[in-house]
């Protein structure tokens, strides 16, 4: 059997055997956690020009709807608003083995054919659930080299996590999920150098939609390579320089070790690698007094300081809230003079405040090699009356590590989405939400996702 068919064949059987019920929970409190990534992201320029974009000759007629607006379209084209919805604010899910956002891709795929094919609410969780498996299975194949190849590592997979979380709703026949996937596959796409421009939420939208695509052309008998993983010039040659054997080693974990306990929740509205520095600096500064910093100096994984150093060379000073968003310097010095981190800490008029610039030039990050991942990080805080403070985090809250209990991610919800939603409106979903399983339409919570 070949990558693809493999795959499928893990889509058919375990939707037939259903899931644990622990991993339907888990499923749960992602779904959640994308509310809370995008119910704040409404009003960003990005979200305005690609809803009117991708809904010009569509709205009104569909069957899916895109988040908060309410406004009706294609499943298509609602996944990729939705997708991008979930991205912009880099407020979402993140699998740290693999650099990735898995749940952008897939969410709003699945939910748009769900809402408009009339699911229930247990069809959703499920496909959703082994979506992500499928998905998250193939980046552990191809990272980490596709992405220091340069590829975004969600703009590679989503597609294919789409399209098996498609075929697991409608439960299309291993067949024609093979060609699902194998269409995905051959059409994956994605580059990191959007990082920081509008660009990356346009990528995560478009994998979701390329997923969508590829299953309903699936469906109607669309065909595609079944070798479309691991044939010559397929995506595993085109995309990474991995050892072949890690595909059998990761397909026979399918099913038996479940890749989605493995994601990490964001407390803040900003790039994972910067959370445990964020952490660190706003567990020194009750203990500052009043004092002033002549340094900050973190230690942190060496992909950290890599990273962080290669934007600011590209950036330069911040120009743009995705710009802030991805420079964990600016992201710490304005978490410091401000005291929190929230959205508004991404703004022009923090990115550029003279005081949060200055103290920005004044943080250091050095390469620390037995951090072995970017889950936590070390930070000494230097005074200008020669005094100084120091803070270490293994697990920053939100990692498998740290694990964010569900009641802040309702709470998160209605912090973030104060003045968007209705009072109370946040506990309403979260009910929907945790019920859902239970629910014999999907309609009754997506009347709830709207701002009105």
């Amino acid at each position: 059997m070949t990558v693809a068919q493999r795959l499928a064949a893990f889509i058919v059987s375990q939707r037939n055997a259903g899931l644990p019920a622990e991993v339907i929970h888990e499923a749960k409190r992602l779904f959640l956690n994308q509310l809370k990534a995008s119910v704040g992201a409404t009003t960003h320029p990005a979200i305005g020009i690609l809803a009117d974009w991708a809904t010009a000759d569509t709205q009104g007629r569909g069957g899916a709807h895109i988040l908060w607006s309410g406004v009706e379209t294609t499943p298509q084209q609602a996944a990729i608003v939705n997708g991008a919805l979930y991205e912009v604010l880099d407020f979402h899910d993140t699998f740290i083995p693999c650099f990735m956002h898995a749940v952008s891709g897939v969410l709003p795929a699945v939910a748009a054919v769900a809402e408009q094919r009339g699911a229930s609410g247990a069809d959703l969780l499920n496909a959703l659930a082994i979506g992500l498996e499928v998905e998250l299975a193939v980046a552990t194949i191809l990272m980490p080299s596709a992405y220091y190849r340069g590829a975004v590592p969600a703009g590679l997979t989503g597609g294919v996590g789409a399209a098996a979380a498609c075929c697991a709703l409608l439960r299309i026949d291993a067949e024609r999920t093979t060609h699902a996937l194998g269409a995905a596959m051959c059409t994956a796409f994605g580059l990191y150098a959007s990082v920081g421009s509008m660009t990356l939420s346009y990528i995560t939208g478009a994998t979701a939609r390329s997923g969508v695509a590829a299953f309903e052309l699936a469906e109607r008998g669309f065909t595609a390579p079944a070798t479309a993983f691991e044939g010559d010039r397929g995506m595993f040659q085109a995309h990474c320089d991995e050892d072949r054997a890690k595909i059998e080693t990761v397909l026979a974990t399918l099913g038996r070790e479940w890749r989605i306990f493995g994601q990490t929740y964001k407390v803040v509205p900003t790039e994972t690698i910067t959370h445990g520095p964020v952490e660190c600096a706003l567990a020194i500064l009750p203990r500052a007094a009043g004092r002033i910093v002549d340094r900050m100096t973190f230690r942190v994984n060496p992909l950290v300081q890599s990273i962080a150093d290669e934007r600011r060379a590209r950036f330069g000073a911040p120009s743009s809230e995705s710009e802030a968003c991805f420079d964990l310097r600016h992201c710490v010095a304005a978490a410091w003079l401000r005291g929190h981190f929230t959205t508004a800490e991404t703004a022009p008029a923090c990115y550029t405040d003279p005081a949060v610039l200055a103290l920005r030039d004044r943080i250091d990050l050095i390469a620390d090699d037995s951090r072995k991942t970017f889950e936590g990080c070390s930070l000494e805080v230097t005074f200008t009356d020669g005094s100084y403070e120091a803070h270490n985090v293994d697990f920053f809250l939100g990692t498998p590590g740290a694990r964010v209990p569900d009641q802040m991610l309702v709470d998160l919800l209605a912090q973030y989405g104060r003045g968007v939603i209705p009072d109370g409106r946040a506990e309403e979903i979260a009910a929907a939400i945790w019920t859902l399983d239970e629910a014999p339409s999907l309609a009754p919570l997506f009347a709830l996702l709207r701002t009105t």
